[in-house]
C-alpha cells in the first residue's frame, strides 16, 4: 500500500507487510521514513482505502473503531500523564485492577526503585504532564500500563528513548514474557530496542529496504548493519 499526507507528501511507498498473530515486529529506519505512520494507520487515525489493511483477515474499515482501539495498547515516547496519583496514571482511573497487579506492573517496568523514594508510594501525586518526574520516569510509568492492561496488540513507539541502557535491558527482558502470544510492534531508532523482535523491517523514504532477524540483518551490508556499527560504538549497544 501507499499512503500520503495530502496530495503531495508521500509517506509510505509500496508497503507489503504481514505480521503473524503472536509475532513481534521491529521497525527501524531513518528519520521521517514513516515508522510512526504505520502505527497510526493500524489505530485508524487516518483514513485508508478499502482492502489495504487487514486485521485478523478483516478489512480494517469494517472493524468498529472503538472495538479496534480497545484491543490495542499504544505506548509512545511522550504519553500524556495526568495531575493525579501514580496509581491512576497507570490504571487510567480503572478501579477494577488490584493494587498487587499495579505494583507488579511497576516492578516489570523498572519503576519500583523510583517508587520507594516517593513518600506516598503509588498514591504519590505527580504534576500536570508528569512535571515532577524525569523523562525516563515518565516513560516507565507509561510502560507500566502495557504490563497492567495486557492487551492483545501492543505498540511501543520510541518508548525507551529516555531510559538508560541498564534499565532498558531489564524492561526488554520483562517484555519478552509479556509479548508471548501477543502481536506487537516495537518502533525505534535504537537497535537495542528492536533486536528482540521475531522479524525486523528497515524503512528508508517510506519503503521497506531490508527485512529479517537481527542476526540476519547484521550479517549483510545495508542500512541496518550501518546503524549497528554506529550504535555499537556508543552507549546504546555496549552489551550487544
Amino acid at each position: 500500500m501507499n499512503f500520503s499526507y495530502g496530495d503531495n507528501l508521500r509517506v509510505l511507498n509500496d508497503i507489503n507487510l504481514t505480521i503473524k498473530q503472536g509475532q513481534t515486529l521491529g521497525v527501524i529506519g531513518t528519520i521521517g521514513s514513516g515508522k510512526t505512520t504505520i502505527a497510526n494507520l493500524l489505530l485508524k487515525l487516518y483514513d485508508v482505502e478499502d482492502n489495504k489493511i487487514f486485521i485478523g483477515g478483516t478489512d480494517i474499515n469494517k472493524i468498529n473503531t472503538k472495538n479496534l482501539r480497545d484491543n490495542f495498547c499504544y505506548i509512545t515516547q511522550e504519553n500524556f500523564l495526568f495531575s493525579t496519583t501514580i496509581k491512576e496514571n497507570i490504571n487510567l482511573f480503572d478501579d477494577s485492577f488490584e493494587e498487587d497487579n499495579i505494583l507488579e506492573s511497576i516492578e516489570k517496568s523498572a519503576f519500583k526503585d523510583d517508587l520507594t523514594n516517593m513518600p506516598d508510594g503509588i498514591e504519590q501525586i505527580i504534576g500536570e504532564k508528569g512535571i515532577t518526574l524525569s523523562g525516563g520516569q515518565k516513560q516507565r510509568v507509561a510502560i507500566a500500563r502495557a504490563f497492567l492492561f495486557n492487551k492483545n496488540f501492543v505498540i511501543f513507539d520510541d518508548t525507551f528513548s529516555a531510559v538508560d541502557n541498564k534499565t532498558e535491558k531489564i524492561i526488554l527482558e520483562n517484555l519478552k514474557q509479556l509479548l508471548k502470544n501477543k502481536t506487537a510492534i516495537i518502533i525505534s531508532n535504537r537497535i537495542s530496542d528492536v533486536k528482540i523482535a521475531d522479524k525486523i523491517i528497515v524503512l528508508d523514504q517510506g519503503k521497506i529496504i531490508q527485512q529479517g532477524t537481527h542476526e540476519e540483518l547484521i550479517a549483510c551490508d545495508g542500512l541496518y548493519r550501518d546503524f549497528y556499527i554506529e550504535q555499537s560504538s556508543n552507549m546504546y549497544l555496549k552489551d550487544i
